[in-house]
């Protein structure tokens, strides 16, 4: 396996075993953006109600998770980049940059416009979290996946009880599908999964 794969999408028909496919739909199913829009949800009905909060929780979406992956999608469509996971780390910076103001917009208007505190102290704690992944995607391809999977249990643990770590289970087998898929190494899932638990007690510290 090689040490650092910058392009994805061109395995050999050796190599499109049903481990890989399945390593695909794991990929593509438990997604950083769809990780993240989830909790977008979860955290403000939590906090105010399943009604009010998917209302803010919506708003939240359009833009911390819209409005960077319609840009993704659109560059993957003119084939600027090569897929929505950023396979090669040299293009993920302006992504990532792009999707750090659309957060910080979103995160202005939700402050300002009252929205709940723990759906705030989220947002604030996924500008940080792409602030970190731009920091290290500059000379490391760090596992974004890892790192929004573990973030994510552990703000469902805070929020819901220690009971919730037994999703863990579910951040292996996205580390599993990562390495399996040779998109990246087991350091690069395991830092990144440091990272995302490090988000959790960010969470925890400003909500």
């Amino acid at each position: 396996m090689t040490t650092e794969t910058e392009s994805i999408g061109t395995a050999p028909a050796g190599n499109r075993t049903p481990m890989r496919r399945a390593a695909k739909l794991i990929t593509d199913v438990l997604s950083p953006a769809v990780l993240v829009s989830v909790l977008l949800l979860v955290v403000p009905a939590h906090a105010a109600g399943v009604g009010p909060g998917l209302a803010w929780g919506l708003l939240a979406i359009a833009f911390v998770s819209a409005a960077p992956l319609s840009y993704v999608i659109v560059r993957v469509r003119r084939r600027t980049l090569t897929d929505v996971h950023i396979g090669v780390r040299e293009h993920r910076r302006i992504p990532f940059v792009i999707g750090l103001a659309t957060v910080l917009t979103g995160l202005v208007v939700l402050v300002v416009a009252g929205a709940p505190r723990d759906l705030i102290a989220f947002v604030g704690t996924v500008l940080v979290l792409t602030a970190a992944t731009i920091a290290v995607t500059s000379f490391w391809k760090i596992s974004v996946h890892a790192m929004v999977a573990m973030m994510t249990v552990g703000v469902l643990a805070v929020l819901y009880g220690p009971q919730l770590w037994s999703l863990l289970v579910l951040v292996a087998v996205i580390g599993w599908a990562r390495v399996r898929l040779t998109d990246h190494t087991l350091a690069q899932v395991l830092a990144g999964a440091a990272v995302g638990l490090a988000m959790a007690g960010v969470f925890v510290l400003i909500r």
